[in-house]
């Protein structure tokens, strides 16, 4: 029997393993692409990115809920790109997209990071403000907000992260200042029986929520009947029309291939969205006070980045979603939205760190005509 030496084994081994694995759909021969570049395409960490986070110290993961195209995706991979090349390879942080796939989404996420199973998480506020009410449901208000510049000229003032970190301490979370990416305006996509084109039209609908508070009052408080499901079980809610709606940014449509089961694109525009990024405290403490500081002055620049990546993506996905995926788009009548929200506005706001009632409660009262104190 022939010697066979330790190299040549371990390469037949190799060999035998990659065969198991369905080596076949690999080979060169095959695709026209050497080993390495089909290995790249199945296996997490491919190219740069893979040679980058083998040689990192710190290795850390970061939870969110949209597409690998998504600009949230995108833009934080871009943010952690520049902090891992600022810190000269200290920390690399990987973007795992529609939460790794974990089965009860957006809640699962944000405990598993809380809890240091992973490290960070981007999430809307609708999603938490059960957990922080006083800070985060200042970002919940119907129909308050006009845009997204609208809601970081309030939320990006210093009183915002320190109210908000008061209320999320004791679940071993941290935000920072200027952590809050774009999602854009949220409006109602509706199956092919239940346009909307005045309030009226919500009454008796059945609309999917997020787990929130401050989302189930507005939308009772407009007549609709709420139903929370997480957003990976929302498309099939609607195809089984256990609910007849949802509501969120346009970007979600598209993304979660919403425009299969709903027809009309309602642009009620009653709320904006964002993605708040919270880190696990023990996490955000373990790191470097340099690293820490690259982070903070990065935010900023991001923030801004993101919002300008999400605008041009929403204008583009609205034509999609019209010219190419046949949705219908409305422009509903909300005019007397407000004048039924009077007990909502009231409860939000009562709620909120003083802090932050100070940032709110002009706009307020300019929009319901009482007085907010």
């Amino acid at each position: 029997m022939a010697k066979i030496s330790r190299r040549k084994f371990l390469t037949l081994a190799s060999a035998t393993t990659l065969t198991a694995m369905g080596a076949s759909r690999l080979h060169a021969a095959e695709s026209g692409q050497t080993l390495e570049q089909a290995l790249d395409q199945r296996l997490p960490f491919p190219g740069q990115y893979g040679k980058d986070y083998n040689q990192a110290k710190i290795k850390a993961f970061h939870l969110h809920n949209q597409s690998l195209t998504s600009p949230l995706h995108q833009s934080l991979l871009a943010l952690w790109q520049d902090v891992y090349q600022k810190t000269n390879g200290e920390l690399l942080v990987t973007p795992l997209h529609y939460d790794a796939s974990l089965p009860a989404g957006d809640p699962q996420a944000v405990r598993l990071v809380a809890e240091g199973r992973f490290e960070l998480v981007s999430v809307a506020g609708p999603i938490i403000d059960k957990l922080c009410p006083q800070a985060i449901s200042i970002q919940n208000f119907p129909f308050l907000y006009q845009s997204p510049e609208d809601v970081y000229r309030i939320i990006n003032q210093p009183q915002f992260p320190q109210a908000l970190n008061q209320a999320v301490a004791r679940y071993n979370l941290t935000y920072l200042r200027y952590g809050t990416f774009d999602n854009g305006m949220r409006v109602i996509t509706s199956i092919e029986s239940r346009p909307i084109r005045t309030t009226q039209d919500l009454v008796n609908l059945r609309i999917r929520i997020p787990p929130s508070n401050d989302m189930k009052a507005t939308m009772e408080a407009l007549g609709a009947k709420t139903e929370a499901f997480t957003m990976n079980q929302v498309y099939g809610a609607l195809a089984k029309q256990l609910v007849q709606a949802q509501e969120n940014p346009y970007a979600v449509a598209m993304d979660f291939e919403l425009y299969k089961v709903t027809k009309y694109l309602n642009l009620t525009n009653h709320a904006w969205s964002g993605y708040n990024i919270f880190f696990n405290t023990k996490f955000w403490q373990s790191l470097s006070q340099s690293t820490r500081s690259i982070i903070t002055e990065l935010m900023p620049i991001y923030q801004a980045k993101n919002l300008q990546a999400q605008q041009d993506y929403n204008k583009k996905v609205y034509q999609q979603l019209i010219q190419d995926k046949g949705m219908i788009a409305t422009e509903p009548d909300m005019s007397p939205a407000p004048h039924k929200l009077i007990g909502v506005y009231q409860s939000i706001y009562g709620q909120l760190n003083p802090l932050l009632q100070l940032l709110v409660k002009d706009k307020l009262s300019a929009l319901t005509g009482l007085r907010f104190s």
